[in-house]
């Protein structure tokens, strides 16, 4: 028996422009807890509903609850079916709003969650489903868990951090459930969400929402406890089939992190702690996001309807802020040769430093790190990925360039993205390589704009020099760029056909080429180093460098490039040659004379404080204001009594006063801070986390009150725009 009801006039008028939620309901004998559910739903008081309750001919007083509630039910199907899955592709198929979602019959919709679901879909067009913030109650009804703000991606979902999206808090727009089949699989008794989610992760990004939606009920006797083994077994196979079937773009882009089974699925934590899952992950919507509030225009965003993960491990960072970053500068260019070892290294300490592959190999010997790294070797990279990493963490001022793709020249010549190798971060960055050619020199081999394309190079010198000439250096000086390899006898050459003898391998700790013996030392991948294309490619890079009036100098001890002018390194560190910051202390110890000590002089220092004073005007001004306030008014005071028998009295009066000021100004933006900081810990306590008695509900409140006065305040700003209008 199916019963449909049209919304009535009235309801459609209220409703103004809100969208259509349909919510189904399926029951099978549930009279124990289907009261509040109903109760749940119909408090909502949304103007335009379709709410739809499916009973599968429940033997108990299911029937005589659900009446008392017929009049708010859209439509009531009693009938015998195959099941769950049954029951809500019924209800479906009835249902006629633009945003779907289900409620089973012993769980429930939270206050306000039908209102903030209309607005966030109607402020964010271009979201397609949305999870709340996890939550479950015991058989009494009373909330004793929230799970933590995390965010979710189909990359995550398919590589074992799957568990669990909570249905009850889940809503998308009828748009999604078509493409993704518009119906529950009866293939699956009881894992039928999780299959109906890895569908949808196939067209759209899941968004997490920092709200309280539905909340789970925890009883006895329920599905997923009595047939938790069953579950796990359908999450395997539906897993399985994913992965088997999954789309040659996707496996591709991710083929370093995805498992190839549902056996080999990597854990919570090992996900976790791998930076590059979080490539996948979209921004978590804040509530005020579905006001109009805070949202931010630096946040991507995709078309409705496209599936996004890929675009994300192959889109190229934006380097404009490095644009003539160092105009007029000079810069040096740090090779790995062996010359290195006969190199005054200590003199590049406050220098602007390019480097690149396992220069960290060095750092034991130096006081000072290189601003700036570069690896695009597609062999090096992979080989050295953790300790490139680890390098870029430990030194979080130094910035990492890399290619948004490499690609083996050798065996089967796989592309893959770098993102993949080398976890994205706020220090890692990654251009566009397009490949060299002699159609159109020198530009075709050299290009002086990084955030459009860094030609690839037959070494990495190349692309630290086009990255140099893009920041605006005017003077570069090259170091340790030897140009001249020998290939060991114990050397594995790899590979055939035409790339045969291009990969390499070292079988003991023998490099000659390097600084250290280790560099590509024991089971090292490299690739032939080919100089004679190296200093050609030298040729090309100093035509257009020459061009644009950036001069490069040699600074080498020995070896075989000879394409620039050479210099010693020490010549460019005569008393007028300087850098900045050397010339600095010299004057300074001139000034007391004495020779200046090691370390940063008090000029450096000076600046140092006279920055830090700066930074805390800018992020706190009204602090600022005070302070200063404060100090005149104590100057005031002292022309105006410093003469006169109470004038001690009077500053230190004035002296509390300020201090008084300063104390509660303070104390205020604390009361942010904590406020913040408490939520950020109900966070990060991984789920582990019972509220205070009400405090969900108290927040969902507070947030429905939020909404109601910015609510009032448009309705007064209409009117009184209607008020000039009509005058």
């Amino acid at each position: 028996m199916a019963l449909d009801k049209p919304a009535s006039s009235a309801a459609v008028k209220g409703a103004d422009a809100r969208l259509r939620i349909s919510i189904v309901t399926p029951n099978f004998n549930g009279a124990a807890f289907i009261d509040e559910t109903l109760k749940s739903v119909v408090s909502q008081n949304y103007p335009n509903p379709d709410f739809i309750v499916v009973d599968g001919a429940s033997k108990d007083a299911s029937l005589s609850i659900i009446r008392k509630y017929e009049s708010h039910i859209s439509t009531l199907i009693v009938e015998p079916d195959k099941g769950h899955a049954d029951a809500l592709n019924k209800g479906f198929a009835a249902a006629t709003g633009e945003i779907l979602g289900w409620i089973n019959s012993d769980d429930i919709l939270l206050p306000g969650a039908l209102s903030f679901i209309d607005r966030l879909f109607r402020a964010r067009p271009d979201i397609e489903w949305i999870t709340g913030r996890p939550s479950s109650m015991d058989e009494a009804g009373k909330i004793g868990w929230i799970g933590p703000l995390r965010a979710w991606s189909r990359l995550r979902f398919l590589s074992g951090d799957n568990k669990w999206i909570q249905q009850e808090s889940t809503f998308w727009r009828r748009s999604l459930w078509r493409r993704a089949g518009g119906e529950l699989d009866l293939r699956y008794s009881v894992a039928n969400d999780f299959d109906l989610w890895r569908r949808f992760f196939r067209h759209a990004e899941l968004h997490a929402v920092d709200r309280h939606l539905g909340c789970f009920r925890i009883r006895g006797g329920q599905r997923s406890t009595i047939f938790r083994s069953r579950y796990e077994d359908e999450i395997r196979s539906i897993l399985d089939e994913e992965l088997n079937g999954l789309e040659p773009d996707f496996r591709s882009a991710f083929s370093e992190l995805l498992p190839t089974s549902a056996d080999r699925l990597r854990s919570v934590t090992e996900i976790a702690d791998d930076k590059r899952f979080a490539i996948c992950d979209p921004p978590v919507v804040r509530p005020g996001e579905a006001f109009g509030w805070s949202i931010k225009s630096d946040i991507p965003t995709v078309a409705a309807g496209v599936a996004m993960p890929i675009w994300q491990a192959a889109v190229p960072s934006d380097l404009r802020r490095f644009k003539d970053l160092h105009k007029g500068e000079r810069c040096f260019v740090m090779g790995n040769g062996p010359s290195l070892n006969q190199t005054n290294l200590s003199l590049l300490d406050g220098e602007t430093v390019f480097a690149c592959n396992a220069v960290f190999l060095l750092f034991d010997r130096i006081a000072w790190r290189p601003r700036y790294y570069a690896c695009v070797d597609s062999r090096v990279l992979p080989d050295r990925a953790a300790e490139i990493g680890a390098m870029l963490d430990e030194n979080p001022s130094m910035q990492g360039f890399f290619p948004t793709f490499i690609q083996d020249h050798a065996a089967d010549r796989r592309r893959r993205a770098t993102k993949m190798i080398v976890a994205p971060d706020h220090n890692r960055h990654f251009f566009n390589e397009a490949p060299n050619s002699l159609d159109r020199l020198p530009h075709s081999m050299f290009s002086y704009d990084a955030n459009d394309v860094v030609i690839q190079p037959f070494t990495v010198a190349i692309t630290m020099l086009q990255l140099a000439a893009y920041m605006g250096f005017s003077e570069i000086i090259l170091i340790g760029c030897d140009t001249n390899y020998i290939v060991p006898d114990t050397v594995r050459r790899e590979g055939d056909g035409p790339d045969k003898g291009i990969a390499l391998t070292s079988s003991r700790d023998d490099d000659p080429n390097h600084f250290d013996r280790r560099y590509f030392g024991k089971d090292r991948k490299w690739h032939d180093p080919q100089p004679d294309r190296m200093i050609l490619h030298y040729e090309h890079a100093k035509a257009a460098l020459d061009a644009i009036g950036v001069r490069v100098y040699n600074a080498t001890v020995g070896g075989r490039l000879e394409v620039f002018p050479r210099r010693s390194l020490e010549s460019f560190f005569e008393p007028n040659r300087r850098s900045p910051v050397a010339r600095a202390a010299a004057l300074e110890a001139e000034a007391v004379g004495q020779v200046a000590p090691r370390g940063p002089s008090m000029i450096g220092s000076g600046k140092k404080q006279i920055g830090v004073i700066a930074a805390i005007v800018k992020r706190s001004p009204r602090l600022a204001v005070a302070v200063a306030a404060a100090l005149v008014g104590l100057v005031s005071l002292a022309v105006l009594f410093g003469d006169r028998p109470g004038a001690p009295y009077a500053f230190m009066a004035a002296g509390f006063a300020a201090l008084a000021a300063l104390i509660a100004i303070v104390a205020i933006r604390l009361r942010g801070f904590i406020v913040e900081l408490s939520r950020q810990v109900l966070d990060i306590a991984n789920g582990a986390v019972k509220p205070p008695e009400g405090a969900v509900i108290g927040r969902i409140e507070m947030e429905d009150e939020l909404s109601r006065l910015r609510d009032e305040v448009e309705r007064l700003k209409a009117e009184a725009k209607r008020a000039r209008d009509g005058s």
